[in-house]
């Protein structure tokens, strides 16, 4: 199979960590050759040149951000193309609603978080924040180790149920991924 390389710009350690561990084996199995940048420390114009240079080399790029408080996704995506002087284009833009953290916890089950204590049902989490994240790590777990244990057993069709924007991201990026798996037991 021929590979496209596809850079994926994200923010930081715990973005990569969810795209490694669940995101990238989806997009290599679409046929992308992934390379992922973080932005966080970086200027934004070292930002905006590399986005530069990746267009002009003719690879594929997708840039990751949270909404975070932005009202709308259309509102993030232009004060993201604002920042690096529409280097970036709109529909590289990927905005994840909430935070990353909510697709973290959009792909474990409910009987997955009372193994860890967490007896609240979550049907959504769509309206997920950092700070909600947060409030539920286990006593005596760090944040990073709760992270890591929620993707050793995360299921794609769950997240792909609970979270818009993790599903809008698998149909839009994984349309094959999606189809040949849909309706198939855990990932």
């Amino acid at each position: 199979m021929h590979s496209t390389l596809l850079y994926v710009l994200l923010e930081g350690n715990d973005d990569e960590r969810f795209f490694a561990r669940v995101l990238l084996p989806v997009l290599a199995d679409e046929g992308y050759r992934v390379k992922v940048w973080k932005y966080a420390r970086e200027k934004r114009k070292r930002t905006e040149l590399f986005v530069r240079a990746v267009r002009k080399s003719g690879a594929g790029y997708l840039y990751v951000r949270d909404i975070d408080t932005a009202p709308t996704i259309a509102t993030k995506k232009r004060e993201i193309r604002s920042w690096y002087h529409h280097a970036v284009s709109e529909g590289r833009i990927v905005i994840v609603i909430t935070e990353i953290e909510s697709w973290y916890l959009a792909g474990v089950s409910g009987s997955v978080l009372r193994r860890f204590g967490i007896s609240e049902e979550i049907e959504s989490t769509d309206s997920l924040a950092k700070e909600d994240f947060n409030r539920i790590v286990p006593d005596g777990m760090s944040r990073i180790h709760f992270m890591r244990e929620l993707l050793a057993r995360f299921d794609t069709g769950v997240a792909m149920e609970r979270n818009k924007s993790f599903s809008y991201f698998m149909h839009r990026y994984a349309p094959g991924w999606v189809a040949r798996h849909q309706g198939r037991p855990k990932r």
